[in-house]
């Protein structure tokens, strides 16, 4: 992720950072703004994993605070024989203990056909049988918490054999 902006030239400029739930923030980085007075802040991939507030500070200035809302990242993996489809899946970052929802489309309405616990290591699993033969959408959806957005994850299409 990339934060930038202008400041006076060569000035120090700090990043402050809110997670979800803090409660206040925290400087996390500092930078100098270059000879036309831009600045940029590259924070590294897997920084940024929940929801968050950003501001920066130079010369005893202030800038507007910015929301930040992010998803998790939610896998599904599905498999099985005949008209029972195992699902597995992850979600990061961890919201072990808390449910997802596996849905499937049906009629152009996504409807929950499972909710299984995310274990301690954020992981889940669950079966599920169908009545009839047929090509089924499945996707996995984690409701929206105080640290993250709702997050779905992709769209899974099987074909349930008879």
């Amino acid at each position: 992720m990339v934060i930038s902006g202008t400041a006076t030239s060569g000035a120090q400029v700090a990043l402050w950072r809110k997670l979800a739930q803090q409660s206040t923030f925290h400087q996390v980085s500092t930078t100098a703004a270059d000879g036309s007075g831009k600045y940029t802040f590259t924070l590294k991939r897997g920084t940024v994993m929940a929801d968050q507030e950003w501001y920066v500070t130079s010369g005893g200035a202030q800038s507007q605070t910015v929301a930040q809302q992010v998803h998790a990242l939610v896998s599904v993996a599905a498999f099985g024989v005949g008209h029972t489809i195992a699902l597995r899946g992850h979600v990061t970052p961890s919201h072990a203990g808390e449910v997802v929802l596996i849905e499937m489309s049906r009629g152009g309405a996504w409807r929950v056909i499972a909710r299984p616990h995310l274990g301690r290591g954020s992981s889940y699993s669950a079966s599920h049988h169908f009545a009839r033969s047929g090509t089924v959408r499945l996707r996995v959806v984690l409701k929206a918490d105080r640290r993250n957005e709702q997050s779905t994850s992709p769209t899974v299409t099987l074909k349930v054999k008879p």
